[in-house]
């Protein structure tokens, strides 16, 4: 999609062969050994005109507990995890992202988590894999992780911002409502093929999402001024075992249930959306009525709990 067709990757020898590098999927990663317990690893692509090495990433990052000071907005705050923006300086380029930091959490699943590498270090491979299969998400750039001898204590991802970006459920709220009848019909027309595209694109590479909702996708305009969406949630996205059959189509309700409290999205759009998705998974035809009101049923109850439970999408 859009975002891997930006993507040229750059080469610079002197660093590599100084710092250890390794190839992810096509794209040329660098591991960043820094200070006081941390390592991690940065993309090494040319990404709109600019192109940083190895060296320029361990400079940049050599301080990581310090990333999180003179931020330019904070996101999200939930105990010690942070998802901020900030203007990093690299080399002589200041470059705005998007850094989320995770904690290791409490609990005996969470204990057992932190013997694997650090969440950042996971969601930075699944964006890489996911920018080979042609999936847009936004461009990953660097993955940090703080160690003991056996445990991972926190991590941080760091990923592009898009400054006009914003998240699917805030479009279909505020921004669709204002655009011209027809205009907005067309659309909601392009949007529900997109997303109908991209979950299909993640069945066929054996993924699925378990977190499907409108916030975990943003709404950006590509090259051409056109709208496209743009996955910003890793931690979802997860390869099927068991349970593939009820998996598969889970992504669909979820996304439904979240998008139940905007006034605008009605029951043609998930109907649109739903029978897109199916067209593209080549699902018979005579299954698809009979599950498209199952999953109905499914999404309703998920949004009466949501309500019930005082979730909010955003």
């Amino acid at each position: 999609m859009a975002i891997a067709k930006n993507l040229s990757f750059a080469y610079n020898g002197s660093a590599m062969v100084t710092l250890g590098t390794t190839s992810d999927n096509n794209i040329k990663t660098a591991w960043l050994n820094l200070d006081n317990g941390w390592s991690g690893k940065a993309a090494l692509y040319r990404e709109r005109g600019r192109n940083f090495s190895q060296n320029n990433w361990s400079e940049s990052l050599s301080h990581p507990e310090l990333l999180f000071e003179d931020v330019e907005k904070i996101f999200k705050m939930s105990g010690q995890n942070c998802v901020a923006v900030k203007n990093l300086q690299i080399r002589d380029t200041q470059l705005k992202v998007v850094i989320k930091r995770l904690y290791a959490g409490s609990g005996f699943r969470q204990f057992f988590r932190s013997f694997r590498p650090g969440k950042a270090l996971r969601n930075f491979k699944t964006a890489l894999n996911l920018i080979n299969y042609r999936i847009a998400v936004t461009t990953p750039f660097a993955a940090l992780q703080n160690r003991t001898t056996l445990f991972t204590k926190q991590s941080i991802y760091i990923t592009e911002y898009l400054s006009n970006s914003i998240d699917l459920h805030s479009f279909a709220s505020i921004l669709l409502p204002s655009a011209e009848p027809v205009a907005r019909f067309a659309l909601k027309r392009q949007l529900s093929y997109q997303l109908a595209s991209l979950l299909a694109s993640l069945h066929k590479n054996g993924l699925w999402h378990r977190d499907s909702k409108a916030s975990n996708f943003i709404v950006c305009k590509d090259t051409q001024d056109k709208y496209k969406i743009l996955l910003v949630d890793m931690d979802g996205i997860k390869r099927y075992f068991l349970r593939r059959k009820s998996r598969q189509f889970r992504s669909l309700w979820q996304l439904a249930a979240s998008l139940m409290s905007v006034p605008g999205i009605n029951r043609t759009d998930y109907w649109r959306t739903f029978t897109t998705y199916c067209n593209l998974i080549a699902l018979e035809p005579s299954r698809r009525r009979p599950l498209f009101r199952q999953l109905a049923k499914r999404a309703q109850a998920k949004h009466l709990r949501n309500i019930g439970g005082g979730a909010t999408n955003i």
